[in-house]
């Protein structure tokens, strides 16, 4: 089973965080996101970077992104584990 770790995202600055650490370990004042697999988050941030490129990116626009993203990749473990 991949490790999942913890997102968050700080609109101001445009800072990821992927970790495990509390936010009160934090500089910047993330928002939370979700729950990503390593391999999630990779794609997620691919995806975000085909999409908006230098542009900056809202909070609801990466939340969005990731909850749209985190569904496809449940359907695609779904079909998996059917087999």
């Amino acid at each position: 089973m991949a490790k999942s770790k913890k997102i968050y995202f700080e609109e101001v600055e445009q800072r990821v965080r992927w970790t495990q650490s509390s936010t009160d370990d934090f500089k910047y004042n993330y928002k939370f996101i979700g729950v990503a697999s390593e391999a999630e988050f990779d794609l997620l941030m691919e995806l975000l970077w085909f999409m908006h490129e230098e542009d900056e990116i809202s909070y609801n626009q990466f939340f969005d992104t990731f909850r749209e993203l985190k569904t496809f990749c449940d359907g695609i473990k779904g079909l998996i584990d059917k087999q």
